[in-house]
């Protein structure tokens, strides 16, 4: 048995696999899933109404069009005949990983945080060591205009 997770995007549930591809109502540049069930092929956990800490990493790969839907409309014995089509905007989503546990992009985001912090602390040790040199700048005074008061006859 291999991993597999239920998620929900949207208001469909659908059942993904690592490495397959999942065909979506469209999503415009994010993809918002919630895990609702987890499966490592050993142990299953079912979330209430989510599993905590479980995350699946999607990745939008295309979008195409859905089929076309034919609408009419007839009332007879009028000559009244409406034909309308419509087609769906979809979405091709990438499954690329499922896991439970810290989300890879939570440990790039640690990771980028903890060495920020590092440079700045050694920022800050570099500063206690040298003097800042200080400019003084000359202030030049600016003389405000009076306003010119004009008379309407």
């Amino acid at each position: 048995m291999d991993k597999y997770a239920i998620i929900k995007i949207g208001s469909a549930q659908y059942k993904v696999h690592e490495g397959e591809t999942l065909t979506v109502d469209n999503q415009n540049g994010e993809v918002n899933a919630e895990v609702l069930l987890f499966s490592d092929g050993k142990e299953t956990v079912l979330g209430a109404p989510t599993v905590k800490g479980a995350y699946v990493k999607l990745k939008i790969t295309g979008a195409k069009r859905g089929d076309k839907l034919r609408v009419s409309r007839f009332k007879s014995k009028s000559r009244y005949r409406k034909v309308r089509g419509y087609r769906d905007t979809l979405s091709e989503l990438l499954v690329e990983k499922i896991g439970i546990g810290v989300k890879p992009a939570d440990e790039e985001k640690k990771t980028a945080e903890a060495s920020k912090k590092i440079e700045v602390k050694a920022e800050k040790q570099g500063k206690a060591e040298k003097k800042p040199v200080v400019k003084k700048v000359a202030k030049t005074a600016v003389k405000a205009k009076k306003p010119v008061k004009k008379e309407i006859k």
